[in-house]
């Protein structure tokens, strides 16, 4: 459905390039009044989504595309309403035309989740290092090692993980992190990571559990 309306805002676009409707071009107040609409717009379909009323909402951004196909959020907010009723392929087209009309490492990331959900984990990858590129966060890190995790890529998955202890050294990424050097046989790393758990949360209900005394019968 987005590709066919791609496809016409192309042609039309196409057709304005070329000289075409020389006097749209001429009135600067129909943008301003499709800018009101298009707010007007994005707020109804903002209450139809809460009232979990996809298929409406799809159509009223289908409109916002028609007054500006170019109109990256509302790409983004497609892709958000597709991947809740779990339609990956649709949430990842959606999310391919907000990275390339405006790519930042918020549409680099939710293009990247989606890839994920579609298991399309390589493609995932590839979308998750330029999220981080762009701006590298703690969140964007854990999603990036859970894809090497899926690919079964050890060294990679602890490198995002570190990375997102060095911007945020929280109890759970750390864990992560202890887990991950404990797959990859490297006891004495993960050895390390549980002592800072220690400074950071003596009382940590996993970390107690683990040095509990184990009984035997």
């Amino acid at each position: 459905m987005i590709a066919l309306l791609v496809l016409a805002a192309a042609a039309f676009f196409l057709f304005r390039l070329l000289g075409g409707a020389p006097r749209l071009r001429a009135q600067p107040k129909a943008a301003v009044g499709s800018t009101a609409k298009i707010d007007d717009l994005t707020e109804y379909a903002h209450r139809l989504r809460v009232a979990n009323k996809y298929t409406a909402a799809e159509k009223v951004y289908l409109q916002i595309l028609k007054l500006d196909h170019r109109h990256v959020q509302t790409y983004s907010r497609m892709g958000t309403l597709y991947s809740i009723q779990r339609n990956y392929p649709e949430a990842i087209e959606a999310f391919q035309m907000a990275t390339q009309l405006k790519p930042s490492g918020a549409t680099y990331y939710n293009l990247g989740l989606a890839y994920f959900e579609n298991r399309n984990y390589m493609k995932a990858v590839a979308a998750l290092e330029k999220a981080v590129m762009f701006e590298p966060t703690l969140q964007r890190y854990v999603a990036l090692a859970k894809t090497f995790k899926k690919l079964d890529n050890g060294p990679k998955m602890i490198q995002a993980l570190e990375q997102a202890v060095q911007l945020e050294a929280t109890p759970k990424v750390l864990w992560l992190l202890a887990d991950a050097f404990e797959a990859s046989r490297q006891p004495a790393k993960a050895e390390v990571v549980r002592a800072r758990i220690a400074l950071l949360d003596p009382q940590d209900e996993r970390l107690k559990a683990t040095k509990a005394p184990k009984i035997t019968s």
